[in-house]
């Protein structure tokens, strides 16, 4: 037998020192119990599932829960024990499809197994007769012995009667011997059969179904099928097992004795059918389950089968004595279930139901996000990952995935990770949170983002990427109107046609310039004006800039254009106020690399016949800040009226949001209006104080009603603005010389009335 599970019963000998007497219960354990596990649930696509698909099922859950390999040596003796309660035929639930056994068998004999064999004892005859044989009447009438000569017809395996043991009351030698327990639950000592502790590998192949006694009835129940019937047979019977009492103190119990005297080493749970009113009802889960479960911790296995129908695992206790008993673990803190999750397969069974009843588990899932990165971060091969996640009751875990990789488990706050993202470097991944509670009913919250190699500590590195966004279909819709003023073009989105279009977003693909030190990533898009539409303070991996997940056009913009893309990030707005022509036109660049650092500059135009900008940008090799230098260039004979602005779609911390706590960092004691959704505030042009107005400090963003867009008076006063959110305890500033770039100002959209946020996204975000 496998050293494993003796290792089990001797520390379980350790532990419980002493033992008890033959007749004396034990306390039900609530001690840590081991783990972690890994189950397997798969489904079939649809009823009737066919002999094919039954052992591709098989073949692939037992690989998801770890495989045979490892567990089974050459020439292995191995027994497999399904559940042949009775004689019935497969489909109606009562018993374990033989297709599940036999897929289990061949993948033992392929594993290299010397000998496998097939070996359950069977409760009753199905006519009732009272008789010994009924499990040799199970296997003929359950579909594996047609001939009638005790060996598999499929698989060849030979066929075991677990309840002979010599004859009724006896006990031959040469099949069973007495197997004495030092920390039985209920009993000391149980005769158990050869071939049963014998074997070098023990595989259950359990049928899912509940029980009117035990609650539950799955892996470990199915033990229940060991001791022979020839000797704990009822009184003044030849069949049953009730000299085991199946008592409502006593049934669990023994369901755990009997594992601790011969665990399992690995279990497959047919759960193609499903039977609600078990062990020998007639009423099947409709339509069928069609389910396949595998694992190596039967403990683990039963929880998660348990919760597949519908049941808390916490009112089955011998799921929680079994694993105080260290047979297994119930925490599902440490299940990992590979394949389906319970949730998507979930049937909820008739509750209460046994005797202790098994109860309804809790239906309602948790809620998980994803505080960062955010949606279409460019993130380096080492990625942490943070999430927050809540429940109705308890969150027991956050699963971390990079595509369909289980990378991380975090089972206490804060639920963060991180993640090696080296296999996707150059492309884009989605990275998911799954969380779950202890009824494994999960959510999840997920980010595609674009992942690119770090640079070297101490330097600052250029990469290109591309970053997939949705993008509504705005560019069929535009012309293109000639200005003399600036002998250049710009844009007219013709709204009646495109809103007529009835327009959707659809994938589309940007290039996208990565610059990187140890602090800061800052991500550049030139297709959409040469913007920076990243700034991710790495120590914390926040992208400081808002960052729509959408492109969409709003009708924001010089009045004479009539549209505007709030892309997000920091835009080039010339020659025009406040957003210029210029935002979603692309741009050309050049990268300089440097010991120093890295620098890339920027042009609208190279053209000798009109305004244009270059657009400095250098990050340092080691140092925390982007520097940003623009030289606005008149190559023409012509003297131009011109306004450049610089502007900043600013979210700083965790969330692609703003908080009630963002704080304007503005130095003037007054301020103009620009725009405002307040009546109450000083109209257009009017100063008004600041930061302090009729008694309400306008600083903060929390206090505002409506939008408000204000200027520093007469201009900026000091050589710094920003913003900082008290809440997040991160910010930014912009540090400039005042006296050459005088403009200063700031814009919210309100608090308590903002302006709907479905004017340029769709996802809420501002």
């Amino acid at each position: 037998m496998k050293g494993h599970w003796k290792l089990i019963v001797l520390v379980g000998l350790l532990a419980l020192l002493g033992g008890v007497s033959a007749l004396q219960h034990r306390a039900a354990h609530s001690s840590p119990a081991s783990g972690p596990a890994e189950v397997a649930i798969l489904q079939a696509t649809s009823w009737p599932v066919s002999d094919a698909e039954v052992e591709a099922l098989v073949r692939q859950a037992v690989a998801l829960a770890g495989g045979l390999d490892t567990l089974i040596k050459p020439g292995d003796t191995v027994v497999v024990k399904p559940n042949l309660v009775w004689g019935a035929d497969p489909d109606e639930g009562h018993t374990t499809d033989p297709r599940v056994t036999r897929a289990v068998v061949q993948l033992a004999q392929e594993a290299g197994a010397g000998e496998v064999f097939i070996a359950d004892g069977a409760a009753l005859y199905r006519d009732g007769h009272d008789a010994r044989g009924a499990t040799v009447e199970a296997f003929h009438l359950c579909g594996y012995d047609d001939d009638g000569d005790m060996v598999d017809d499929a698989t060849g395996a030979p066929l075991v009667d677990l309840n002979d043991s010599g004859g009724l009351d006896q006990h031959d030698p040469n099949l069973v011997r007495q197997v004495h327990l030092q920390n039985g639950l209920i009993w000391s000592d149980y005769w158990l059969p050869n071939v049963i502790l014998d074997a070098d590998v023990l595989i259950g192949v359990p049928v899912l179904k509940n029980h009117s006694y035990a609650g539950v009835s799955l892996a470990l129940k199915n033990q229940f099928g060991i001791p022979p019937s020839d000797i704990y047979h009822r009184a003044g019977s030849q069949v049953y097992k009730w000299a085991l009492s199946h008592g409502p103190d006593d049934l669990g119990r023994h369901i755990v004795d009997l594992n601790l005297a011969r665990p399992l080493d690995f279990a497959v749970l047919d759960g193609l059918r499903g039977m609600t009113d078990g062990p020998i009802g007639g009423t099947l889960a409709d339509p069928p389950l069609r389910l396949i479960l595998a694992g190596a911790d039967p403990v683990a296995l039963d929880t998660v089968g348990t919760l597949v129908m519908g049941y808390d695992p916490a009112t089955a206790p011998y799921l929680g004595w079994a694993a105080g008993a260290g047979l297994g673990t119930d925490d599902v803190a440490q299940i990992t279930v590979r394949g389906q999750r319970v949730s998507q397969v979930r049937r909820d069974f008739p509750a209460p139901y046994g005797d202790p009843p098994a109860q309804r588990a809790d239906p309602t899932p948790p809620s998980v996000n994803i505080t960062s990165p955010g949606e279409g971060y460019v993130v380096v091969e080492q990625t942490t990952v943070w999430a927050t996640a809540s429940d109705d009751e308890t969150v027991s875990k956050v699963e971390f995935y990079a595509g369909d990789d289980l990378q991380a488990v975090a089972t206490t706050p804060p639920y963060q990770a991180t993640l090696d993202l080296s296999a996707f470097r150059g492309q884009t991944v989605t990275l998911r949170a799954v969380a779950y509670d202890y009824a494994l009913n999960d959510g999840e919250d997920s980010r595609t983002v674009t992942v690119v190699q770090p640079p070297a500590p101490g330097t600052a590195s250029f990469q290109t990427t591309t970053l997939t966004i949705p993008t509504y279909p705005y560019t069929a819709y535009l012309t293109s109107v000639y200005t003399p003023t600036y002998n250049m073009t710009y844009t007219v989105l013709d709204w009646d046609a495109y809103n007529d279009s009835d327009p959707t977003p659809v994938p589309h693909d940007y290039q996208l310039l990565v610059l990187e030190n140890d602090y800061l990533q800052v991500t550049l898009m030139p297709e959409l004006g040469g913007r920076i539409y990243q700034m991710i303070f790495k120590p914390t991996g926040h992208n400081e800039l808002y960052q729509n997940p959408v492109i969409k056009p709003n009708e924001w913009g010089p009045p004479e254009q009539g549209w505007w893309l709030a892309a997000g990030g920091i835009e080039w707005c010339l020659p025009v106020e406040e957003h210029g022509y210029e935002w979603g036109e692309p741009w050309a660049y050049q990268v300089v690399t440097s010991t120093a650092g890295l620098t890339v500059t920027l042009r609208d135009t190279t053209a000798n016949d009109r305004i244009r900008a270059a657009i400095t940008l250098h990050l340092p090799a080691s140092r925390g800040y982007l520097a940003v230098t623009l030289r606005i260039e008149n190559p023409t004979a012509t003297n131009l009226d011109y306004k450049f602005w610089l502007n900043a779609a600013l979210a700083p911390g965790a969330a692609n949001t703003v908080s009630a706590d963002l704080h304007f960092i503005f130095n003037a004691g007054q301020v103009t209006v620009h725009s405002r959704g307040d009546d109450h505030l000083p109209d257009a042009g009017q100063p008004m104080d600041w930061p302090v107005h009729d008694g309400r400090d306008y600083s903060r963003l929390g206090n505002w009603d409506h939008w408000l867009g204000f200027f520093e008076q007469p201009q900026a006063a000091a050589d710094f603005a920003g913003v900082y959110d008290t809440a997040e305890n991160e910010g930014l500033a912009r540090v400039f010389p005042s006296s050459v770039a005088r403009g200063s100002k700031g814009f919210g959209f309100g608090w308590s009335n903002p302006i709907s946020s479905n004017i340029w996204t769709d996802d809420g975000s501002t």
